[in-house]
Order: structure tokens, then C-alpha cells, then sequence
């Protein structure tokens, strides 16, 4: 009796610390990487916050809550606007403050 039991305590230790560490070590994916289309205008957003606007090139970005920030190659000054995504549809503020909604590819 007294073995069965200790197995049984033995076995609930070792299921609760792997369940434990897939938790901890589970990162929640980033919803703005990946491949987005506005017609023929393409953003791809990496996970190590670089990017690739076709219209631009190369750029970095950095989020902050509802906020967005693209710094373009050769530039000094950052792009940083507002977005917002809902299901596969990005929805980026432009510069003339238009909603301007990409769909993810």
C-alpha cells in the first residue's frame, strides 16, 4: 500500500513540474508577425522586430500597446501610429490618419 502510494505521489511530482516548465517556457506568440496585404502593399513582421514594407524596404518596429513604431532603412525618424488587429485583418493609422486595413497572407 505504502508503495503504491508513493508511486502515485511520485508520478502527480513529475507531471506537475513538466506541466510547470511547458508553461514557463511557452512563449505567446506575437499576432502582428507574419505577412500583410493592402493591394499590391506588403508588410512582413518578424519576430525579432524586423520588418519589410515592399514599398520601403528593410525596417524594424517596436510595440508598446496599441502602438506602433517603424523605423525605415535610412531613416532617423521612426513612423509610430496606432493599430489594432482583428482576426486577420491589420488595421495600421497611415500619416494622413486614415485607417488603412491589411489582410494577413
Amino acid at each position: 500500500m505504502k508503495k503504491g502510494l508513493l508511486f502515485t505521489f511520485l508520478l502527480l511530482v513529475c507531471v506537475s513540474t513538466l506541466v510547470g516548465c511547458q508553461k514557463k517556457g511557452k512563449k505567446e506568440k506575437n499576432p502582428i508577425v507574419g505577412k500583410w496585404a493592402y493591394g499590391s502593399f506588403v508588410y512582413t513582421f518578424n519576430e525579432d522586430g524586423t520588418c519589410n514594407y515592399n514599398a520601403s524596404g528593410d525596417c524594424t518596429y517596436e510595440i508598446k500597446g496599441d502602438k506602433i513604431s517603424i523605423l525605415y532603412k535610412d531613416m532617423t525618424v521612426p513612423f509610430e501610429t496606432t493599430f489594432s488587429i482583428d482576426g486577420n485583418k491589420l488595421n495600421i493609422v497611415d500619416s494622413f490618419g486614415n485607417d488603412t486595413i491589411y489582410t494577413k497572407k
